[in-house]
């Protein structure tokens, strides 16, 4: 199976991942832009066949509309930022200077502790609040990959000073990361990606 595919979108340097299917389709994690995303797929002869979210910031879902439309493909994203999908304030869309905001209506939400079978491919979600009431880790283990959104950096975590933000709730969040068993590489949602070792020996 073909690689993960990383883009950096947008004003704010968002990381979104293209993971190939096995067939001409698919899954976008958290696009932040829709042009760039269609171009990268055109060029490798696939289709969106499924878009994900991981939390409710508008940075990590301002091409999730444009892309629903060109590809007709399904949305899920986590049910505990519902409200943010709709709302300019709580998503902070005032950070993406310039973007027309859009809001998304996902086709299915998840929670903590659900599988996900995504165009073949399979997902564990752990909830981790505190950057989002319902950020979470997408596990991957076909790609030995977590999706970590905003809640896990190289050397650093998401801040918690948004709508649903509880430093609490990260504090708690980082403790439990800090306990998983097996390394696995983490796909990050801003900066360069890192594993769980290293997270795990250096800043958790």
């Amino acid at each position: 199976m073909s690689e993960i595919i990383r883009l950096t979108l947008g004003s704010l340097a968002t990381n979104c991942y293209i993971i190939p299917t096995g067939s001409e389709n698919a899954i976008v994690i958290d696009p932040a832009s829709a042009a760039e995303v269609e171009a990268t797929l055109s060029s490798r002869e696939m289709r969106a066949g499924a878009i994900l979210i991981t939390h409710g910031h508008y940075d990590h879902f301002a091409g999730a509309a444009g892309l629903k439309k060109y590809y007709n493909a399904p949305i899920y994203a986590p049910e505990l930022d519902s409200e943010m999908f709709s709302d300019r304030d709580k998503s902070w869309a005032r950070f993406m200077d310039g973007v027309e905001f859009k809001p998304i209506f996902p086709d299915k939400l998840f929670e903590n502790g659900e599988k996900l079978n995504i165009c073949g491919i399979e997902f564990t979600v752990m909830g981790a609040a505190g950057h989002t009431a319902g950020s979470c880790l997408l596990f991957c283990e076909q790609f030995g990959a977590i999706f970590s959104g905003d809640v896990l950096f190289r050397n650093g975590c998401g801040r918690t000073d948004g709508f649903s933000g509880s430093e609490r709730q990260m504090v708690q969040t980082l403790r439990e990361i800090s306990q998983i068993k097996g390394d696995y590489t983490v796909c990050t949602g801003h900066g360069e990606i890192t594993t769980l070792a290293e997270e795990q020996e250096h800043s958790l």
